[in-house]
């Protein structure tokens, strides 16, 4: 499965370096590419003034206006690297297309992906940006919609989709299936489920303490929050009705 890693410009918890460098390492790896919407560049700079090797993306795109404080010879030591910038979209800030929503068309439209890994979703401390991080959790039902209309969706592979907003200590997945939850330490893992549709049927789930066999999980009810991996349990899994509406499962471990 082909994967789109997609940089935001929102918060980066540079407490965890070594959480986006790995990232990074094994998209280079594997193959997958890396886009910067807009000012998540800054993301590469922050991790380039303690890295002995440089990194860049493969991809930047958007109107660019938050990367205006960067030295103006960026751009240029940017393309040298390699990185492809995709200048249509630079300037226009009354389009009608987020950055966020660009990185995304072009991950599917350009590189075929079936799964798009989000970084940068949240909004930065302080900053009072809930707007942001709502906007970029439906970046994720965006690529879904985008992938269905594709060639590859149009064949009957919806449920190939994937899509993921990663930070260090939390993982949202957007499930339009099923998902398998990975524990990451020997912490609580909490397992979180929220729906945006009327339609979301849970068929069955292994290893969390409380089963969501049979449930309803009605979009404006919160009565799918706080469960848990049971003690001992490397993996919990979560299985949707066949004629379900996808939804939100929200992973958070603790140090």
């Amino acid at each position: 499965m082909k994967s789109a890693l997609i940089f935001l410009n929102g918060h980066y918890d540079l407490r965890y370096p070594q959480f986006y460098t790995e990232a990074l390492t094994w998209a280079v790896k594997n193959g997958h590419p890396t886009i910067c919407a807009d000012g998540g560049l800054r993301l590469f700079t922050e991790l380039n003034q303690t890295s002995n090797v440089p990194i860049s993306p493969n991809v930047l795109i958007g109107d660019l206006d938050s990367l205006e404080g960067l030295p103006a010879e960026t751009l240029e030591q940017l393309e040298r690297s390699g990185t492809h910038i995709v200048r249509e979209w630079i300037g226009h800030m009354d389009k009608d297309d987020t950055d966020g929503q660009l990185a995304v068309a072009y991950a599917i439209a350009e590189h075929h992906c079936q799964q798009i890994l989000l970084y940068g979703g949240l909004p930065r401390p302080n900053g009072y940006e809930i707007d942001h991080f709502l906007g970029n959790l439906r970046l994720m039902r965006l690529g879904f919609k985008l992938f269905q209309e594709s060639s590859h969706g149009r064949h009957g592979n919806e449920c190939n989709w994937q899509a993921e907003m990663h930070d260090p200590l939390q993982t949202i997945h957007f499930v339009v299936s099923d998902v398998t939850l990975d524990r990451k330490n020997d912490s609580v893992q909490r397992v979180s489920l929220i729906a945006d549709d009327p339609n979301v049927n849970i068929k069955g789930s292994t290893n969390l303490r409380w089963n969501l066999e049979g449930l309803y999980i009605d979009p404006i009810r919160t009565n799918a929050l706080r469960n848990e991996f049971i003690t001992g349990a490397n993996q919990a899994t979560i299985y949707l009705a066949e004629e379900s509406d996808p939804v939100y499962v929200i992973h958070n471990w603790y140090e």
